[in-house]
């Protein structure tokens, strides 16, 4: 039985029981996750689609940051790597599962990904100018150990970039009861899940200053030029619709982070 809660000072909301580390490592490292993972979609993509949602998330970091050493942890199939490197940084990256590692080694050509949980990497003090994290933090049992790791491993005048799903958004099943009610405690993805209020209180309680909060949405690539366009379209339009309560409207958080240098480890 597969039970959330939310917690009254952060609101957080998390399930519980959640799944062991044994339990995530044998769903994160199992051979045929390729094939029957959520990363099976990415081979039926266009490229091409798969970049721009890559670039659009890039442009973003471009605002803050421009050059420099940057850290993708979940780097998945490598799509941000490879746009990243793409643009001048010098890149690496993190993951769980060394079967997402090899496909983005032999895919975008980073080599430089480091296996394992990021709390377990040894980084020898080196540190980043970017660290980014695309739809990451709310896999991961322990949310705030990762972000104070984090915070160690940031430069100082760098940041740190997290998107997570919106819990808030209206949808027919709210909280993402789909997940819950579906899968059994050892198919579950998401372990927590955050509202715009909850990821601010998170973030500051693992030390960080916020920069910028965004509504995004978050969407699947598009499957051809005409849908491509169409959303390119209909963004601006949700936003206006939207003005005022973002929190219902748009499927994504992404938030910037940085840490004072007195604060940086």
């Amino acid at each position: 039985m597969v039970n959330y809660y939310q917690c009254e000072n952060c609101h957080v909301i998390f399930l519980n029981p959640q799944p062991s580390l044994a339990t995530l490592e044998q769903q994160y490292t199992q051979k045929e996750l390729l094939q029957t993972g959520p990363a099976s979609a990415w081979f039926t993509h266009n490229k091409f689609y798969l970049k721009e949602l890559s670039r659009e998330r890039l442009r973003d970091v471009l605002r803050y940051k421009g050059h420099g050493d940057l850290l993708d942890v979940g780097c998945g199939m490598g799509d941000f790597c490879g746009v990243a490197r793409e643009a001048g940084f010098n890149v690496f990256g993190t993951e769980f599962s060394d079967v997402y590692a090899d496909q983005t080694k032999k895919t975008v050509g980073i080599t430089e990904i480091y296996i394992g949980r990021l709390q377990e990497i040894n980084f020898a003090s080196k540190q980043f100018d970017v660290i980014s994290l695309w739809h990451v933090l709310e896999h991961l049992p322990d949310p705030l150990e990762t972000l104070a790791c984090l915070r160690k491993l940031v430069r100082k005048g760098g940041i740190v970039v997290i998107e997570v799903p919106n819990v808030d958004r209206k949808r027919k099943r709210p909280m993402y009861l789909s997940d819950l009610e579906d899968y059994p405690i050892d198919r579950l993805e998401h372990l927590f899940y955050y509202s715009g209020l909850a990821l601010k209180n998170t973030c500051t309680k693992a030390g960080f200053k916020i920069v910028n909060l965004n509504f995004i949405d978050a969407h699947q690539p598009a499957k051809n030029m005409f849908k491509h366009l169409l959303r390119k379209i209909k963004r601006p339009f949700k936003q206006m619709v939207y003005m005022g309560r973002p929190n219902k409207g748009f499927s994504a958080l992404r938030i910037v982070l940085t840490v004072s240098s007195k604060d940086v480890l």
